[in-house]
């Protein structure tokens, strides 16, 4: 039929891929970086932190639009699927409800019901939008999105929303210091969680749990 296909393998291939050119792109320049604190160490961690964040944002931005293509060219039954991606393959056939009429609501839901049997067409271009600026919260939005929500990741809040700050206080030219520990620590966590993503992409493919889950079947 012509389809591209997308398969576990090559999944794993391109997010192994990406992760590991970032990581060792940052543990290059992070060697660079003096342990002595002196102007030398100040000035490569400022320039660092954004690095390191734009690294952050483009792994989150690239990985779940590659977990997003594999689930789409599975092209499972919408009913098949779990409800977010139900919506992401009917999202332009449901258009604003607020501003409908109640008939064209009951219409649309009628819609639905009889789309339910076919086959999804889940939209991959502009779906995952990391705003430029990958708080918690824009993350939360993409994890939900793609139903890859986790209470690790949910701890990680602090992390997360303190390098968005650290990055744009230094992007916007303020005179902030990092001390060498404060830095290492965001080094080795930030890094930690893309691998645990990483994980998360990976096993929830590989146990397609983007499926509707079946009767009386529970995860362990």
């Amino acid at each position: 039929m012509g389809r591209n296909l997308f398969t576990f393998d090559s999944l794993t291939d391109k997010v192994v891929a990406d992760f590991s050119w970032r990581r060792k792109e940052l543990t290059l320049i992070k060697n660079k970086i003096p342990k002595e604190k002196n102007s030398l160490q100040s000035a490569l961690i400022r320039a660092t932190i954004p690095l390191l964040y734009a690294h952050w944002e483009g792994f989150v931005k690239v990985n779940m639009s590659y977990y997003l293509e594999y689930v789409s060219n599975k092209y499972l039954k919408n009913r098949e699927l779990k409800t977010s991606f139900i919506a992401l393959s009917l999202q332009n056939k449901l258009g604003d409800l607020s501003n409908s009429s109640f008939s064209n609501r009951t219409k649309i839901i009628d819609f639905i019901f009889e789309d339910l049997e076919k086959q999804s067409k889940i939209p991959k271009k502009n779906i995952i939008n990391t705003k430029s600026n990958l708080s918690f919260n824009v993350l939360q939005e993409i994890l939900f999105i793609l139903d890859l929500e986790d209470s690790h990741v949910d701890s990680q809040k602090e992390l997360i929303n303190d390098l968005v700050n650290e990055r744009n206080y230094i992007a916007h030219g303020e005179h902030t210091l990092i001390d060498y520990e404060t830095f290492e620590n965001f080094y080795y966590d930030i890094i930690s969680l893309m691998e645990y993503l990483r994980t998360i992409i990976e096993n929830n493919a590989i146990q397609e749990k983007y499926k509707k889950p079946a009767a009386n079947t529970v995860y362990a």
